[in-house]
């Protein structure tokens, strides 16, 4: 052996097969690589493997095809089913938050109207103007003039505020409040 640590034996290290594989075979024993040769085909024996195979026909190919057609229908209608549960709920969402939306849209647009209004009631000039058209008030050294048409109802202004409210024949709370419209509607002069 050498003395040369890095120098090892030609038979050993992984994958290297014995020593003895390496040798010559003894009598009657076989030297075999690990490979399996094969021969090439002659006509013959691809002849006689293609007999031996058995024949597939036409009828019974389509009759395979069409087993896996079924297979595929009932896959694709149970995929259809399920798909069609949770288009249903998702179209039917949509539909609902289209009109949540749409309602949210309607209650800003009221919102806003009535702010508009509020902010209207707190400038002193437009709570003047009401009160004169609505209520009939002057201001002091102002003379107040009441057009009446030919029926004898005024014509103008908000009418159903000026025009007396008869008594209601029902509770007492009703009859009094309407003791109060009578009060704060002038009376007609008879002539």
């Amino acid at each position: 052996m050498p003395s040369n640590p890095r120098s090892k034996p030609t038979g050993s290290g992984p994958g290297r097969g014995s020593p003895r594989s390496r040798t010559a075979a003894r009598p009657g024993e076989r030297i075999s690589s690990g490979r399996s040769r094969t021969r090439p085909l002659d006509a013959e024996a691809v002849a006689r493997a293609t007999a031996e195979r058995p024949r597939v026909t036409s009828s019974e190919r389509a009759l395979g095809m069409t087993w896996r057609l079924l297979i595929l229908g009932v896959v694709m209608a149970a995929l259809a089913v399920t798909l069609a549960q949770s288009l249903r709920v998702y179209f039917a969402q949509a539909q609902e938050t289209a009109m949540l939306r749409e309602q949210i849209a309607q209650r800003q647009q009221e919102i806003s109207t009535l702010e508009d209004q509020l902010a209207r009631w707190k400038d002193p000039a437009f709570v003047k103007a009401e009160a004169r058209s609505r209520l009939g008030w002057v201001m002091p050294g102002e003379t107040g003039y009441r057009v009446i048409g030919a029926d004898g109802k005024p014509i103008g202004g908000d009418s159903t505020a000026l025009a007396p409210n008869k008594p209601s024949s029902g509770m007492w709370w009703q009859q009094m409040w309407g003791s109060v419209a009578v009060a704060d509607a002038p009376a007609e002069e008879e002539e």
